[in-house]
């Protein structure tokens, strides 16, 4: 991947993300209803299929299927670079918040994910950033993966729903999209889309509270 994440990601998930205040469910969803992404190729090589063992393993040995996309029409912007995002994000008044002007990037932040949003199993890290303040702690990887988009969604809403977090699963223009939330006010955005070269490309977007 570039370096750079998707404005569709930072856009919406700062928004969604780093607002210092709890938002409840609903509006949650609102934000991932507006904004969210498909990609349904499900093409696997060897690779694909060998971290996908891996990430079942991972997993405990279950992976649930995830809810099927809903098709919605809204489409995503052309890429912007990390940091004209979070600045632009940071500059519409997300909540007041400071996190989009902080965010800093380095691969350590790939680390600090929440257990459950860590990058997938075998899958090339090319980009992660994170910021931590008082009331925000916004983390953000993109990679790639052999693996196709559907074993991905899968692994994602497996791992979100054993931490507490529902999930929805939407699609358009290519990509997709699972989202969720947890009782404590805590978010997470998983983009998935498929590559020419057959490659996956993820972004995942979460706090860790």
């Amino acid at each position: 991947m570039s370096a750079s994440l998707r404005s569709i990601c930072l856009v919406a998930s700062l928004a969604l993300l780093s607002a210092c205040q709890p938002r409840t469910q609903a509006d949650n969803l609102a934000d991932l209803d507006a904004k969210l992404t498909n990609g349904a190729d499900n093409m696997v090589n060897g690779a694909g299929d060998a971290d996908e063992a891996i990430a079942l393993a991972a997993a405990g040995g279950r992976i649930e299927k995830a809810p099927a996309a809903v098709e919605t029409k809204h489409v995503a912007p052309a890429g912007h670079a990390l940091g004209d995002l979070a600045g632009s994000a940071s500059a519409s008044g997300q909540g007041g918040s400071p996190c989009a002007k902080n965010v800093k990037y380095g691969n350590e932040w790939a680390d600090r994910m929440p257990e459950a949003f860590r990058v997938y199993p075998g899958a090339k890290l090319a980009e992660a950033a994170g910021v931590d303040e008082a009331h925000c702690t916004l983390r953000i990887i993109s990679f790639t993966t052999a693996t196709g988009i559907d074993p991905i969604i899968d692994y994602y809403y497996t791992l979100a729903r054993r931490a507490g977090y529902d999930g929805e699963h939407l699609v358009s223009n290519g990509e997709h999209q699972l989202g969720g939330t947890n009782p404590k006010g805590a978010a997470y955005i998983v983009f998935a889309r498929r590559l020419a070269n057959g490659q996956s490309e993820v972004d995942v977007v979460a706090n860790a509270q």
